[in-house]
């Protein structure tokens, strides 16, 4: 069991599964539908592989790094700044993966209850955000027994789709014309935003009980879960609806054309039915949100306690449950950001969560293959860090053609982030050398 200091293995799993299925797996399933056909599902498997050298690379460095986190993977074996902008740029990106899917689940909830639509989107981003810092300053006990029960909502759509899909399955949409091979490039960087959440027990590394063991297994059986998971839902729900979810709108019409095939469009069961997956699909999406959020202070807490930011004595501060509020904080304000500048955008603000994620992963692979280099006796074959840098390069080209399709402004204002992190590490390094003489010579 957890203390109220430590998460247990159990717990830490829970929480990167609530990242990992957040609302992702939810909302791809039309644009998958729409951009590849069928194929979509079995698209997650090979996205799986894409990514299993980045996924053992972490592992390695969890094992080399007990306890550690991308600033110390960076600075470690590569240099300061490289661990630096390294989790300052995961900090920002996760943030971006945070906010839609608190506004996916603000839509959904506008959409069973007319009372709420008359209020704009962003009044209610706000309104939960504010919730859920308030909620994350709790102990880790608190937040361990809210990701169980979140995962138990999420749970209910995904097994309504599995075992629909089995009495529904049709075998002749699996046929070849139901193939969209010139969507994939385009549906990459969606199918990578599911993938993406394995290495929250990075984030929290430290604050895992048996950490040498327990996170490295976190990031291992969570991803094969998820994966899974992610094959078997879109497989099922495509062999189940065929091309009609192709010619849905978005995400929200996705359930009711499955339901359809149950019961009659339109009767009270139906309506019943579509209200409880919706309610379900919500809660999981602001459970993935919650986690994200639960696991994420701890990066930029680590940047403040070593001085790299503004204001670090703030961010270093804990309150009585040991957690850093005002990083807690700053984290809400980011959110707001990342919502205003896409106005919540599903497909941006996926493509900006998986480019700046992707930027952490291709420097813990580089991080892996220069300590291979230098300690050649590391129990990790040199090929897996080479092939992590392949995959991050094919990630990152796929997100900036994503973004010179969908708009190119949400990439430069995640740049001016980088930047402004940048701005602040080379300021806060200038001053110390100052600060620190003027000590001495008082």
């Amino acid at each position: 069991m957890s203390t109220g200091q430590t998460l247990s293995l159990r717990n830490a799993i829970f929480i990167n599964i609530n990242i990992m299925l957040g609302v992702g797996v939810f909302i791809n399933t039309v644009e998958l539908a729409k951009g590849t056909g069928w194929i979509g599902g079995f698209l997650y498997m090979a996205v799986g592989i894409l990514m299993l050298p980045l996924i053992l690379s972490m592992v390695a460095l969890l094992r080399l790094h007990p306890g550690g986190n991308f600033y110390t993977f960076g600075t470690k074996e590569i240099g300061t700044f490289a661990g630096f902008i390294s989790t300052w740029g995961y900090f920002s990106a996760k943030l971006a993966s945070s906010a839609i899917m608190i506004h996916t689940s603000v839509l959904l909830m506008q959409q069973l209850i007319p009372a709420l639509a008359i209020l704009h989107p962003f009044i209610l981003d706000v309104s939960i955000l504010s919730i859920f810092v308030g909620l994350n300053t709790l102990n880790l006990q608190t937040g361990g027994t809210i990701q169980t029960a979140f995962l138990g909502f999420k749970l209910i759509p995904i097994l309504f789709t599995i075992l629909s899909g089995i009495f529904l399955f049709q075998g002749s949409y699996l046929s070849p014309d139901h193939i969209l091979w010139q969507g994939i490039p385009a549906g990459l960087p969606l199918l990578v935003y599911v993938a993406m959440g394995f290495e929250a027990a990075v984030s929290l590394s430290s604050k895992i009980e048996n950490s040498e063991k327990n996170a490295p297994r976190a990031v291992l059986i969570s991803y094969a879960i998820v994966m899974s998971i992610a094959t078997l839902f879109q497989l099922m729900f495509y062999g189940a609806v065929g091309p009609a979810l192709s010619a849905a709108v978005d995400y929200r019409n996705a359930f009711p054309s499955l339901i359809a095939l149950i019961v009659p469009a339109g009767s009270a069961i139906a309506s019943k039915l579509l209200t409880v997956l919706y309610l379900a699909i919500a809660s999981s999406a602001l459970g993935g949100s919650y986690g994200l959020i639960f696991s994420n202070s701890w990066n930029l807490y680590s940047l403040a306690q070593n001085k790299h930011v503004f204001f670090s004595k703030l961010l270093t501060s804990l309150n009585k449950h040991q957690i850093p509020w005002a990083c807690v904080i700053t984290e809400g304000i980011v959110c707001l950001f990342f919502l205003a500048i896409t106005g919540g955008a599903q497909v941006l603000l996926q493509q900006l969560a998986v480019f700046g994620t992707t930027v952490t992963y291709a420097l813990c692979a580089l991080a892996l293959l220069l300590a291979k280099i230098k300690k050649p006796h590391i129990g990790v074959s040199l090929w897996i860090p080479i092939l992590g840098l392949t995959s991050c390069s094919i990630l990152l080209g796929a997100c900036i053609r994503g973004f010179m399709i969908k708009g190119i402004a949400a990439l430069f204002a995640f740049l001016a982030i980088l930047l402004l992190g940048c701005w602040m590490f080379y300021r806060k390094k200038q001053l110390t050398p100052i600060m620190r003489n003027h000590f001495t010579h008082q």
